[in-house]
């Protein structure tokens, strides 16, 4: 293997993650998304989701979490090229902001989908028990 693309490579994924980090710093969105996982992988592993299920689960984490740092992006380059307000500079963020909007909601409906019947489950067993 060639030394000079590993170094590449590392440089390459170091990047990466200040990249994510930076944008986690500053993005308040970001914060929110990380949390909204820490809760529904917890919540996966006291429901014991399928191995079907958690490949979903993944699947949407990567959506959202790549789509909000896509939006950040856009939003950035956007005040670069344009400090001052501009009606279409709004225009695409207000696009790339319903770009995660929609996943999101699409997540929390399959999240429904996905728990919804766990949680119905337990609730009838506690009911059972009272």
């Amino acid at each position: 293997m060639n030394l000079s693309f590993l170094t590449k490579s590392v440089k390459s994924f170091r990047c990466a993650t200040s990249g994510i980090i930076q944008a986690t710093k500053t993005e308040i969105n970001l914060r929110i998304h990380f949390a909204a996982v820490i809760l529904v992988t917890a919540a996966g592993l006291a429901l014991g989701l399928s191995q079907q299920e958690w490949i979903t689960i993944l699947l949407l984490f990567a959506l959202i979490i790549s789509l909000e740092l896509i939006n950040t992006s856009f939003e950035k380059l956007c005040d670069v090229i344009e400090p001052e307000y501009n009606n279409s500079v709004r225009l695409i963020k207000d696009i790339a902001a319903g770009a995660v909007l929609w996943a999101s909601v699409i997540a929390v409906i399959a999240g429904i989908i996905i728990f919804a019947p766990k949680l119905l489950i337990i609730l009838k067993q506690a009911d059972h028990f009272i």
